[in-house]
């Protein structure tokens, strides 16, 4: 299995059988991102995990591109869809269970984590593709009897304090953490950032791992890399 991120909380997940995109947002690198992909899962209707348009343009221009999504996310890609194209975009509850391009897909969670208390609460999917790699979405809800190899950790978000990321990667328990929601940091934040995560991921006995976006890698060989290699 491999990942290729694009950027904030985009990523691609990929195996011998088939490929799948993950929240592809307003702070991600969407050039081709759509290209051979089987399905496309989004969290949250939030813009920097999915711009509708560019959905539903890739949704008219491959017959065979599958997405699930919260049931807002869906009513939105169905009044910008043709008719013929709506049934290859399906709504999603957590408890759910697809397999699109030969990768099993679980879903999780149910809301988006509190930003304010005068700000709407909205829908918030966690995905567990191929039983190994999570992807929580805006939420740190800790999925029950969920054991991945690798969780995609939100590094850096308004909805969270650094300790909260961390108890919750701690409590997810995967082997190797990997940084996502990290597009609103600079140089500065992201060293900052990845100091913190590591140093709690190596007192875990953990592996952090920061990875450069858009370059595929082999989660056997993350696993296996030294922290921060």
């Amino acid at each position: 299995m491999r990942i290729v991120s694009r950027g904030h909380s985009c990523v691609e997940v990929s195996t011998i059988d088939g490929s799948i995109l993950v929240d592809p947002g307003g702070f991600s690198d969407l050039e081709g991102a759509f290209e051979q992909q089987q399905a496309v899962l989004i969290t949250h209707e939030h813009p920097d995990h999915v711009l509708p348009e560019v959905v539903a343009e890739a949704v008219t221009a491959n017959p065979t591109l599958q997405v699930y999504a919260p049931q807002t996310v869906v009513q939105t890609l169905h009044e910008l869809l043709p008719a013929v194209a709506r049934s290859r975009v399906d709504p999603i509850q957590p408890g759910a269970q697809v397999t699109v391009g030969g990768i099993q897909v679980r879903a999780f969670g149910g809301t988006h984590a509190t930003i304010h208390h005068s700000i709407p609460v909205v829908a918030n999917i966690g995905y567990l593709l191929g039983e190994r790699i999570f992807h929580p979405g805006d939420s740190l809800q800790v999925p029950v009897g969920l054991h991945p190899d690798v969780l995609l950790v939100p590094a850096m978000a308004p909805w969270s304090r650094v300790g909260q990321t961390i108890d919750f990667a701690t409590e997810v328990d995967a082997p190797l953490w990997l940084p996502i929601h990290d597009g609103l940091l600079n140089e500065n934040g992201l060293g900052l950032f990845d100091r913190l995560l590591g140093n709690a991921a190596t007192a875990q006995g953990r592996n952090y791992q920061r990875w450069e976006q858009g370059t595929s890698y082999d989660i056997n060989d993350l696993i296996s890399r030294e922290p921060n290699a």
